[in-house]
Formats: C-alpha cells, sequence, structure tokens
C-alpha cells in the first residue's frame, strides 16, 4: 500500500508541472515589427517580457505635426495591464523620449496611453494608442497630435491551442 501511494505521488509530482503548463495559454515574451499609422507614422519594434506585464517599444518615422515635423525617433517603456482572463487585450501605458530631426534637433519627454491586442492564432498584434510628447530642447511645445494604429508581426510567434 505503502509503495503504490509513494508511486501514485511521484507520477503525480512528475505529470501535474507539464499538464499545468499545457494548460496555460498566456501570451508573452513576443518581438514583433510593424507599421504605425497616424500622428508619427512608421516602423515600430516591440518586445513583450515573458511574464507579459511590461514592454519595450522603438518608434522610427516621420512626424506630422506642423510645428516640429521631421524623421523622429521614440523610446517606450510601457506597463501592460491585462483587460481579460488569458491577457490577449491589455490596456498599456508608459513613458519614454522622442527625438526629432527636422529643420532643428528637438528632444522630449513622451507618454503613450492605449490599448494592445495579440490575436493568439495569428502572428498579430494590434495596437491603438495616444503618444503626447512635451517638446522641451529645440523649442518647448506640447505636440498632443500623436493618436495612432500600429499592426505589427510577431517574429517568434508561440503556437496555442
Amino acid at each position: 500500500m505503502r509503495k503504490s501511494f509513494v508511486a501514485a505521488a511521484l507520477a503525480l509530482s512528475i505529470l501535474l508541472p507539464s499538464l499545468a503548463s499545457a494548460q496555460r495559454k498566456l501570451v508573452g515574451g513576443e518581438l514583433a515589427v510593424g507599421a504605425r499609422l497616424g500622428g508619427q507614422s512608421g516602423v515600430t519594434l516591440k518586445k513583450y517580457n515573458s511574464s507579459n506585464k511590461h514592454a519595450l517599444e522603438a518608434v522610427a518615422g516621420w512626424n506630422f505635426d506642423n510645428a516640429i515635423s521631421g524623421f523622429s525617433l521614440t523610446g517606450l517603456t510601457e506597463k501592460l495591464a491585462p483587460l481579460n482572463s488569458n491577457s490577449q487585450l491589455s490596456a498599456q501605458f508608459g513613458f519614454g523620449a522622442t527625438m526629432i530631426f527636422g529643420d532643428k534637433f528637438y528632444l522630449g519627454p513622451t507618454g503613450i496611453i492605449g490599448f494592445d491586442w495579440r490575436v493568439k492564432k495569428f502572428p498579430v498584434t494590434m495596437s491603438v494608442d495616444w503618444m503626447p510628447t512635451w517638446i522641451l530642447i529645440g523649442t518647448s511645445r506640447f505636440s498632443s497630435l500623436n493618436g495612432a494604429f500600429s499592426v505589427r508581426y510577431i517574429i517568434n510567434h508561440k503556437k496555442f491551442d
């Protein structure tokens, strides 16, 4: 009796972790690249951390604010707050910095707030966000025109059941 109990406990201790990981359907750890269309249109690269709590995003594109237009580079750190049980849909908010190379050099802090959605069956992530920027170097101006829609291809797509 004792030997069969020990054998059953050993089998469960080996099988349960593998069953739990097979049941996990969370997203996280993706690296995605795609297009951003809006106030700052261009290319976006986003890296989600494995726990799906944070992401790093880089945006290179053209800033369409008439007063400070030019080629822009933005780096952001974002907090993701899941809005559903499988963490595919998240609210996102964060901050970073933007450099704009136009008729002059501009630099300032940038915020971001929006929604991020990752489709599990296809290697696609989409987001809609607002990214206001307060330019402090080159001029003093608040740019609120930067709302955008992004579609990204997930490079390291995971297959889920």
